[in-house]
């Protein structure tokens, strides 16, 4: 089989101005009646969280600004509102069909959520990236306080992979930070490419897709400077 070579990277004309965009929102859905732990989830990561009325539902409408210091932009939000009916219904239809949380759970679907589990970021997912360490460092310490604090909210986490970062060799900097943090420290496991650590979360509060399914959540920081250009999020086959 012939190797294809990429495609070289074009160059906009001079003369046609760049576009300037940014990743805008997300919309995603939780359960009718479990607003609170829902929005819970994300004031712990830092979040800032306004409530509006929803014409469309009893139940409110969520702003979320993952930049709580600026929560006026139309950007780096996310939409939080309660699922539709007819997405509830379909759900329990395919939940029956494929036998989901039964002896009789389709082959497929097992082989699936045990895959999804030791390698949470090959599913749909969404990624939230830190400015500083101590900020990911605390949203983790947040989750898991919440957790041994309140077994509601503990019982919709299924999953927390902490994944420490890696510098090139002789970057003794990020070894000796990941020594040192109350997070990182704790795991032999390291993020995929470079100069990254990552926190990938499992939880079924809300849904990216199927609630059916739950969802993936990934936290991460990247460490910069000299020597650290390269990283899994610019250049993943590093």
């Amino acid at each position: 089989m012939a190797i294809r070579n990429p495609a070289p990277e074009r160059t906009p004309s001079a003369t046609v101005p760049l576009p300037s965009t940014s990743l805008g929102h997300l919309a995603l859905h939780f359960r009718p009646g479990e607003r609170a732990l829902a929005t819970r989830f994300f004031e712990l990561l830092g979040a800032r969280v306004q409530e509006f009325p929803n014409q469309f539902s009893d139940e409110p409408l969520y702003v979320i600004a993952m930049d709580r210091d600026t929560p006026a932009r139309a950007d780096n939000i996310v939409y939080l509102f309660a699922l539709k009916p007819a997405q509830l219904e379909l759900e329990a239809v395919i939940a029956r069909q494929l036998g989901a949380g039964t002896d009789d759970e389709h082959p497929a679907l097992t082989a699936f959520l045990q895959q999804r589990a030791q390698w949470p970021e090959s599913y749909l997912h969404f990624g939230l990236h830190y400015g500083r360490l101590e900020d990911l460092e605390a949203a983790v310490t947040g989750l898991r306080e919440e957790m041994a604090a309140n077994p509601g909210f503990a019982a919709r986490v299924q999953g927390l992979q902490v994944l420490k970062a890696r510098g090139e060799d002789g970057d003794r900097e990020i070894d000796e930070r990941m020594a040192a943090s109350e997070v990182f420290s704790r795991t032999e496991e390291y993020a995929y490419g470079r100069h990254g650590a990552q926190v990938h979360i499992r939880t079924d509060l809300f849904a990216t897709g199927l609630s059916l399914f739950g969802s993936v959540v990934e936290l991460d920081f990247v460490f910069t400077g000299p020597g650290r250009e390269r990283n899994a999020f610019n250049s993943p086959i590093s």
